[in-house]
């Protein structure tokens, strides 16, 4: 029992002992198409802790894999090397959504890295991917429209926004501080004005909602 306990007290020296950051690439993410698929590959090392979860923002949109770890290119690979992840995305419906890629450690609160990509997806079953700099907003809910099943959010960055939910998704309490997912477009008007694809409250960072509400 104590050299058990001493092996775990070791493992989590090295897990703790490395930085995140050291193992993803400059560039964000890999995408691929080609006849056997969509895939988007990202780099990770397990030997850290850090493992890489997909989140979906809008359901029945597109259908993704868990990301899976790709065999190494040589045959006696290095211990704690980084390793390539590959998930698939398949097309369902026309329509848009955001898969949410997310690098963290299962038993910690904080995300070292996370990346919202955008996928359309055409009458034709046709995909296009685009990187959604600065997502998700943070904002703060100042008031609550019901009628339009809307809210008028406030941020540090952007002011006050109008921000519209789709009529199945709940709305956020007053005084609530939320992060907004969106397409990234903003209708010039005044109040600016945003049509919400998903949101999740600050804390606790888990999703709230990530995935269409069940029927």
């Amino acid at each position: 029992m104590q050299n058990l306990m001493m092996l775990m007290m070791a493992l989590m020296m090295l897990f703790t002992s490395v930085s995140a950051e050291d193992v993803i690439p400059e560039e964000p993410f890999t995408l691929i198409q080609n006849e056997e698929g969509t895939f988007i590959e990202v780099t990770g090392n397990p030997s850290t802790g850090y493992i890489w979860t997909v989140f979906t923002i809008v359901g029945d949109i597109v259908e993704v894999t868990d990301p899976e770890a790709l065999p190494a290119d040589t045959e006696e690979s290095l211990a704690g090397a980084p390793v390539t992840y590959r998930l698939q995305v398949t097309a369902l419906q026309e329509g848009e959504t955001i898969l949410v890629l997310r690098y963290m450690r299962p038993w910690e609160m904080d995300i070292q890295k996370e990346l919202p990509i955008l996928v359309n997806v055409d009458a034709e079953g046709q995909m296009f991917f685009m990187l959604l700099e600065g997502m998700p907003m943070e904002m703060t809910a100042v008031e609550i429209m019901e009628a339009d099943h809307a809210a008028l959010m406030e941020s540090e960055n952007l002011g006050q926004v109008i921000a519209t939910f789709p009529a199945d998704m709940p709305l956020p309490g007053v005084g609530e501080q939320v992060k907004i997912w969106s397409n990234g477009v903003m209708a010039l008007s005044f109040p600016g004005r945003i049509n919400v694809l998903g949101w999740e409250t600050v804390a606790p960072p888990q999703a709230r909602l990530m995935d269409a509400p069940a029927e």
